[in-house]
């Protein structure tokens, strides 16, 4: 059973605990999804897909890039060889006709690849010239992805210092309310609170014969005692049952 030594306003100081707690926990509650917001989640992962992908057509376009250079420059190396073995060739410095022979092969054989360096050089640029308007979109779609997620962002920001502005406010009043509540009671109710989910106390419904907090029905002889003054313990759900008075209910 319990004790009798508490009066009627110590039980509404404890229910009126109860009420900042539960208050208290919703905030908490609503904080933590709200910065856990699933939308801003989903959002900056759509920002990582798209910086991805516009990476991926960057790289690309620098190795088309660096490709059309490469080729380019190959291309004028052979064409250099080309002209300074047909100045040789045709300046007389050449005379044997065997090293002539052996010299215009050669010179056809650069000018072969020339043209196959000048040719791969040319489907570089071609290629390059389709990436860069897709580096561009790419670009795009990364910039109005963070700006979309800015926006969650900011709005996720708003929402939770709002929410913290009343969590704030709310704690020093739960710091007054509890020191109305009697040291040993609210070690109790605090005991309780924490092992059953942010509920230590709940009021005896005296017309239906229910615990407040687990609504089931409290046994005659429990509803009595608490009736009576007492604090008792709910055989449900333990948690603390109390009586305010006819005019609390």
């Amino acid at each position: 059973m319990g004790d009798t030594a508490y009066q009627r306003s110590d039980y509404r100081n404890l229910l009126e605990l109860q009420r900042i707690d539960a208050e208290i926990g919703r905030l908490r509650t609503a904080i933590a999804r709200a910065k856990d917001d699933p939308e801003v989640a989903a959002l900056r992962a759509r920002v990582e897909e798209a910086v991805r992908a516009e990476e991926a057509v960057r790289e690309k376009v620098a190795k088309l890039r660096r490709k059309a250079a490469w080729e380019e420059q190959e291309a004028d190396q052979r064409r250099a060889q080309v002209a300074e073995m047909e100045r040789k060739m045709y300046g007389g410095e050449v005379a044997s006709a065997k090293e002539l022979d052996q010299m215009g092969k050669r010179v056809e054989q650069l000018k072969a690849e020339a043209d196959r360096h000048e040719e791969a050089g040319l489907q570089a640029i071609v290629e390059l010239e389709e990436a860069e308007p897709l580096l561009a979109e790419a670009e795009r779609a990364v910039g109005e992805a963070r700006k979309l997620l800015d926006a969650a962002e900011a709005e996720r920001d708003r929402l939770v210092a709002g929410l913290e502005e009343e969590l704030g406010a709310l704690e020093p009043r739960r710091e007054e309310a509890a020191r109305r509540v009697p040291p040993d009671l609210l070690a109790r109710y605090d005991r309780i609170r924490r092992a059953r989910g942010g509920v230590g106390v709940a009021a005896l419904d005296t017309a239906s014969g229910l615990c407040g907090a687990c609504l089931v029905k409290v046994p005659v002889r429990l509803a009595q005692s608490v009736k009576s003054g007492s604090v008792e313990n709910c055989e449900s759900c333990g948690r603390l049952l109390v009586y305010v008075g006819e005019e609390e209910d």
